[in-house]
């Protein structure tokens, strides 16, 4: 990945199988310079006499629960360090984490919800999303095979200042990605709205360095065309830009990444406009 130095990994402390952090000791594995800030937030509702005590022992359990599940990472040689945090909000705990430990990736097994729960409730992906400072890498499958395909979604259409950046960046860490999985292979995609804006594949495969039939142009929305391409091809991990929004605009409609989610069965890598 470019300039990776710091691989922020959310933990879920309901379950022992942390695919999240397989993912991030998988990328780490490649680089022993790439450091891994492990991060879970928790909290009880439960009633007790002692709130502090329970806060206190809860936060000692969960801090050696997790210096366990890193042990074999550091033994690897890759710097470790681990972070407990108490708070009942979690999903608005993830962000500002992150961005407070000077990450430069955050690493989150992906929730799953109907395309209406994504947009209407506030789910903890639709929170990092939309205030990551970095690229959100959502975890889907355990691993990414060798030989996978990288997909990564591109509007070259669109020659504003924000999609024009996007566009590099998601090439970019594609490219990357194509380095680091191991018989690996690039791919793209670009939806178009209608005829009058339509794209040759062509123009896509020069853009980015690749054969023309591994350059698919379609016509249709991106959250419809970008799933179909995902599965036609067995995309292992798709690669796609994301401008964060705030506010009630933003809540309803949602961004496109978010209607993409429940829809693919790959990994999906946001790239967020620097």
């Amino acid at each position: 990945m470019p300039t990776l130095k710091k691989i922020f990994v959310v933990i879920d402390p309901s379950t022992d199988h942390q695919t999240a952090l397989l993912n991030a000791e998988w990328i780490a594995s490649q680089d022993s310079s790439i450091a891994i800030h492990v991060f879970a937030a928790i909290h009880s509702s439960s009633d007790n006499s002692d709130e502090s005590a329970l806060e206190r022992v809860e936060m000692q359990r969960h801090r050696a629960w997790l210096e366990e599940l890193v042990d074999p990472i550091r033994s690897a040689g890759n710097e470790v360090t681990v972070e407990v945090e108490w708070n009942g909000q979690w999903r608005d705990a993830i962000a500002p984490a992150a961005k407070r430990c000077g990450a430069n990736l955050i690493v989150k097994m992906a929730t799953s919800h109907s395309g209406t729960g994504r947009r209407l409730l506030k789910t903890s992906d639709w929170t990092l999303l939309r205030h990551a400072h970095c690229p959100v890498y959502l975890i889907k499958k355990d691993n990414v095979q060798i030989g996978a395909k990288i997909l990564v979604a591109l509007d070259i259409k669109r020659e504003d200042e924000i999609h024009n950046q996007l566009n590099e960046q998601v090439i970019e860490f594609g490219k990357s990605l194509v380095n680091t999985v191991s018989g690996s292979s690039l791919h793209a995609v670009n939806a178009y709205a209608n005829s009058d804006s339509f794209v040759y594949p062509g123009d896509v495969a020069n853009k980015i360095g690749i054969e023309s039939s591994e350059a698919h142009t379609i016509e249709g929305a991106p959250e419809k065309v970008i799933p179909e391409v995902v599965e036609e091809i067995d995309a292992g991990i798709l690669v796609i830009g994301t401008a964060a929004r705030d506010g009630i605009k933003a809540a309803v409609i949602g961004n496109t990444v978010e209607k993409i989610l429940d829809a693919v069965d790959s990994n999906v890598l946001t790239v967020n406009a620097a």
